[in-house]
């Protein structure tokens, strides 16, 4: 998913949504932190903690091209995010 495409469709949405990664149904761990990547925006989960909000990540994300893609780190290597979906007052990547 690129960025431009992320931010078009949560536009509308609640600025103060928790952002999460559900790397299994029903396991969702909190967003904490972006990092921009040889041109891959990196999205940076824990295991608990402070999610960062929607109107976090678009204050964060605001001087990187709506071209970047977005990417999730794993223990690995960072995954390619295609999408996302609202569950619970919580917007889950997956």
């Amino acid at each position: 998913m690129r960025l431009i495409d992320f931010n078009l469709s949560t536009a509308d949405l609640q600025q103060m949504l928790p952002l999460y990664w559900e790397p299994v149904t029903n396991q969702a761990h909190p967003i904490q932190s972006v990092t921009l990547i040889d041109q891959q925006l990196v999205l940076v989960a824990a295991r608990s903690g402070v999610p960062l909000t929607l109107d976090q990540f678009n204050a964060r994300t605001r001087q990187i091209s709506g071209q970047t893609q977005l990417y999730i780190q794993t223990a690995s290597q960072p995954l390619r995010l295609f999408g996302y979906r609202l569950s619970q007052q919580r917007l889950l990547f997956g």
